[in-house]
């Protein structure tokens, strides 16, 4: 686990690994986690349910999943990549709500022909951009291309039977948490709180709550909070604004308090996030 540690904290990476260290402490993270079997077979218990993963079907778990590993054969090795939720909507509006609903909830997906060459592409795309990021140009914005493609091309091989087979809820549901996705991401620097969206939907904020759970899996607070920390260690980052400046632009009413949300989910404060070198 020594070796993984420090790449396990990072804002997205790839990790080759028999995740033999999730026996003793389950792997659970605030990003989205695929699994890909690169040989063998193995059992890993995640959500309270066992699954049996092999080549031919992946792991994709949303934020906060815990996964441990089971059981494995001798030779099993796995390939581990994460990124944050955020990735997944930023790039594609045109991907109706009720698939994002899927992504939450389906955590093994088949793998077969076809998918699997176009999977090996994918992973050594990543690899390169990720590996040696330091001396890569513009990785994030590799990464998030790589994460757009994969998921519009998952959409194109799984939307049709899996729309059909698993979605049921009612259209207005469908409209409602697209209006606040929408919302969310127009007033998000400025509006914090889930009533302001609730009263634009002309609904109460327990109903908008069942809503984004039943569609995702995450709470309007939670969909809320994510996407300011991204936005937020997306302008650290960028080195260009103050802490106080971006507090400012983020609607945090202090410098202060915007340092303890972001250390709270962080687990640093804002300068410790800037001045750590990025990985």
């Amino acid at each position: 686990m020594n070796e993984s540690s420090s790449i396990l904290s990072r804002e997205y990476f790839m990790l080759n690994s028999d995740l033999s260290f999730t026996r003793e402490a389950p792997l659970c993270l605030d990003n989205f986690i695929l699994i890909f079997v690169v040989k063998g077979t193995a059992r890993l218990h995640i959500d309270n349910t066992d699954y049996v993963v092999n080549g031919n079907k992946f792991v994709m778990a949303r934020p906060r999943l815990k996964i441990r590993l089971v059981s494995a054969s001798e030779d099993f090795d796995a390939c581990i990549i994460s990124f944050p939720s955020t990735m997944i909507h930023e790039n594609t509006p045109r991907i109706e709500p009720s698939y994002f609903m899927i992504l939450y909830k389906r955590i093994v997906w088949p793998l077969s022909g076809k998918r699997k060459d176009l999977l090996n592409h994918f992973l050594a795309l990543f690899e390169f951009a990720v590996s040696d990021s330091g001396k890569i140009l513009y990785t994030r914005e590799m990464v998030l291309a790589l994460v757009t493609s994969f998921i519009y091309a998952l959409y194109s091989f799984t939307h049709n039977y899996l729309l059909i087979e698993e979605y049921e809820d009612s259209s207005r549901s469908r409209e409602l948490f697209k209006k606040f996705i929408h919302l969310m991401n127009t007033h998000f620097m400025a509006q914090h709180e889930v009533q302001f969206y609730a009263s634009e939907l002309c609904i109460s904020s327990k109903y908008l709550t069942q809503i984004t759970k039943r569609m995702i899996g995450r709470t309007p607070k939670q969909i809320i909070d994510e996407k300011l920390i991204y936005e937020a260690s997306v302008m650290l980052n960028n080195n260009n604004s103050s802490i106080q400046e971006i507090s400012s632009k983020l609607g945090f009413v202090d410098q202060s308090y915007f340092g303890r949300f972001f250390k709270r989910f962080k687990h640093v404060s804002p300068q410790q996030y800037r001045l750590k070198p990025k990985k």
